[in-house]
């Protein structure tokens, strides 16, 4: 999905620089939407939700700065059933 907003760090409504990124997830078999729908109600995630591929789940998600990106995406990988992840930050694209 793409807007016309640039992929990268976004304006927020304070005017406030935010950081955004996917999460690519790899859970124990058959636990893709518990552990999806989990993961959506946490802070910072935009949305989450079962994919086919490599990943299991990709969630979108928009936090304030980097430290915030790095407590939630440990948050993310500490969840019971969950294997591996990969974050992917947005590019700034100018």
């Amino acid at each position: 999905m793409l807007s016309a907003q640039s992929a990268g760090p976004a304006n927020t409504r304070a005017g406030i620089t935010a950081l955004k990124a996917c999460v690519l997830i790899r859970v124990r078999p058959g636990r893709h939407q518990p552990v999806a729908e989990k993961i959506a109600r946490l802070p910072g995630i935009k949305d989450a939700f079962p994919v086919m591929g490599t990943a299991d789940i990709v969630a979108r998600l928009e936090v304030k700065n980097l430290k915030a990106l790095t407590a939630l995406g440990t948050k993310i990988g500490n969840l019971q059933d969950v294997i591996t992840t990969e974050t992917l930050v947005a590019a700034e694209a100018e």
